[in-house]
């Protein structure tokens, strides 16, 4: 951060960002929080505000185009307000622009085991068109081409959502990550234990917020992966809005609005697009293709147990996360108590030095 740039306080300021990664179990957290009645929730979760802004803004647009736009709804006794743009753990920039508003922000990561984090990601990616390359290792492999500006997808709106080598290197955004906001300020979970004890991780993450826990005991999924029945009703869907080179909407956003209670206004464009998406899972990585993944990411996951002080070595063991494929699916179909039940977009994505 320079030097000149002062830090400052502004009333109403966000105190919290859930700051990613993607496809490690964001969108179902968040939802947890936004039910607690003590946390206020950005509505969409996702603003990416911070990772649009060419300037600082002043305050009266951050008021007009964040505050009132995002947190407008929540209640006025709200003990902690947050949002949740995923955007955010790859861009310093954005970070570093949160804590001239609110030193005192706190930051929560999830991280998940890279070998089941990128088969989603990359299906994630397909569904929104930025990728047009079905079969994952092909995708892997082209990497350096794409780096260097070849074989983008036309509708892809930044090429490096494609550098999945650098995605998935959560040691190195967690290690940034500290160093810009400090360790006492960022609260990492690991996606295991999110499905495993869904419970226990809530509760840390509250005392964290220094929120008290408000007696949730289920803990459903809520962004299961999926897939379009028709590409070009996908495309029609999800056609970007462009500005100066930059996203400022969607088809489906651009229609998207809320009920007094928060629940979403299911507009004829959503019941269009919730008829054109289906489940389905993303294939796990083939053993040869999972060993060259392993052993680019190993280092990165060496650096992440080392920050995390957790023995990370399951993930580069060579063998089929049974958390996620065995355990996931029944994440959400029963209740998760304390007796010990079951438990049950993207512009300017990687930094600018990529």
């Amino acid at each position: 951060m320079q030097a000149n740039q002062q830090m400052i306080q502004f009333p109403g300021f966000p105190d919290f960002f859930v700051v990613g990664a993607p496809r490690c179990g964001t969108t179902s957290f968040c939802r947890y929080l936004a039910r607690n009645p003590q946390i206020g929730f950005s509505q969409p979760k996702e603003t990416h505000y911070f990772a649009r802004l060419d300037n600082e803004p002043s305050e009266t647009e951050l008021r007009r185009d964040y505050l009132d736009r995002y947190f407008g709804h929540c209640a006025a006794d709200c003990r902690v307000v947050g949002e949740g743009s995923v955007t955010y753990l790859y861009l310093p920039e954005a970070i570093e622009q949160i804590l001239r508003f609110n030193p005192s922000a706190r930051f929560i990561v999830l991280v998940r085991d890279p070998l089941t984090m990128l088969p989603s990601y990359h299906q994630r990616l397909r569904y929104l068109l930025q990728e047009d390359e079905p079969d994952f290792w092909k995708a892997w492999a082209l990497q350096q081409a794409r780096a260097r500006g070849e074989n983008i997808p036309k509708q892809c709106l930044d090429a490096r959502l494609l550098i999945y080598s650098e995605i998935a290197k959560f040691g190195a955004q967690v290690q940034r990550l500290y160093s810009i906001a400090g360790r006492e300020r960022t609260h990492v979970i690991v996606f295991d234990d999110l499905v495993t004890d869904p419970l226990d991780v809530y509760r840390r993450a509250l005392e964290f917020l220094q929120v008290d826990y408000d007696g949730q005991t289920r803990f459903e999924r809520k962004c299961p992966s999926r897939m379009y029945r028709y590409r070009w009703l996908q495309q029609l869907l999800y056609l970007p809005v462009m500005r100066r080179g930059k996203v400022i909407d969607t088809l489906r956003r651009h229609k998207a609005n809320y009920h007094q209670d928060g629940s979403k206004r299911r507009s004829l464009i959503s019941r269009v697009a919730g008829w054109n998406t289906i489940a389905e899972s993303p294939a796990p990585l083939t053993p040869q293709v999972a060993g060259v993944v392993r052993e680019t990411l190993r280092p990165d996951v060496q650096l992440l147990s080392r920050l995390l002080d957790r023995d990370l070595s399951s993930w580069l063991a060579g063998k089929i996360d049974r958390v996620t494929y065995r355990l996931l699916p029944y994440w959400g179909s029963t209740a998760s108590d304390p007796g010990g039940g079951r438990p049950p977009a993207l512009q300017k994505f990687l930094p600018k030095s990529m």
